[in-house]
């Protein structure tokens, strides 16, 4: 059964990741697979390490003893704490909605839980920070941008506090992921019911002009409320102002692309609009 994956931690995200999800979860009546990742974050080891030459035998012995059961209790509290935040988090999902919620507790990584899941996610959800990033003002989590090149399905990056979701904002470029972003809203996404906004940077040539006019056509035929914007600039800075002016409450963007959006997880710009802009970010691949 196709789900909607959700990655939680101890981050000031995991409330806004479970509202974004819970929203989600009603858009495309599906359950929700709730999953924390046990990490080995600041852990101490209790493998041998090059200890001072003046360290007698027993006392070294004494030492890797005291490290193996600090070990065993660091990942005991771990699971503990684990499980009690994805016990909190469900329950803020029910307090919300009448929606199925199922728990899994990982140890591994993010990345790798991601392909390991893979099967049967339908869509993906996780933070803009994890709880281990830095708290400097727009600095994203080390594995945001390793999690949305490995995952094979739409990811949704949270923004720090949910609003209602109302319009949305397609950075067009003409290039098939975007084209595979047109067909996936149309055949019915998380997006239905929300005004779309949809924004080409660039010079306003007629094959630009004629992209964007098929595209809105589209979802026109699909039921979508479109407005088209045509902008000249700089893709990043064009893209962030739009996102403000039109007060849209999501930006939707392809994995890649081209002109001046090509290869965007390659290059900076995604990751720039991400820090940059204030509201989730939908990734289509």
């Amino acid at each position: 059964m196709d789900k909607i994956t959700v990655f939680i931690d101890g981050s000031a995200y995991a409330e806004s990741v479970c509202d974004y999800a819970v929203w989600a979860a009603k858009q495309l009546n599906m359950p929700i697979s709730l999953v924390h990742v046990l990490g080995r974050r600041n852990e101490v080891s209790s493998q041998p390490t090059d200890l001072s030459g003046s360290l007698k035998l027993g006392a070294r012995t004494a030492l890797l003893e005291k490290l193996a059961k600090l070990d065993e209790e660091r990942a005991t509290l771990g699971r503990e704490r684990g499980r009690a935040l994805l016990n909190d988090a469900a329950a803020r999902m029910h307090s919300q909605a009448d929606i199925a919620v199922s728990t899994k507790l990982r140890n591994g990584d993010l990345i790798g839980a991601i392909t390991d899941l893979e099967a049967e996610t339908r869509f993906l959800i996780l933070g803009k920070r994890g709880e281990g990033a830095d708290f400097a003002a727009q600095h994203l989590g080390s594995n945001l941008d390793r999690a949305v090149r490995t995952s094979n399905r739409p990811v949704l990056v949270s923004a720090r506090a949910f609003r209602p979701m109302k319009r949305f904002l397609l950075a067009f470029d003409g290039s098939p992921a975007m084209g595979r972003a047109v067909e996936r809203m149309r055949e019915g996404s998380v997006l239905r019911g929300m005004e779309a906004h949809i924004l080409a940077v660039g010079s306003p040539t007629p094959g630009v002009r004629d992209q964007l006019t098929a595209a809105a056509k589209g979802l026109r035929q699909s039921g979508f409320e479109v407005a088209e914007h045509l902008m000249a600039g700089e893709a990043e800075a064009t893209i962030t102002k739009a996102v403000k002016d039109l007060d849209v409450d999501m930006l939707v963007l392809g994995k890649s692309g081209s002109s001046r959006l090509r290869q965007l997880f390659i290059g900076s710009t995604t990751m720039e609009l991400m820090r940059s802009c204030q509201v989730p970010v939908l990734i289509f691949p």
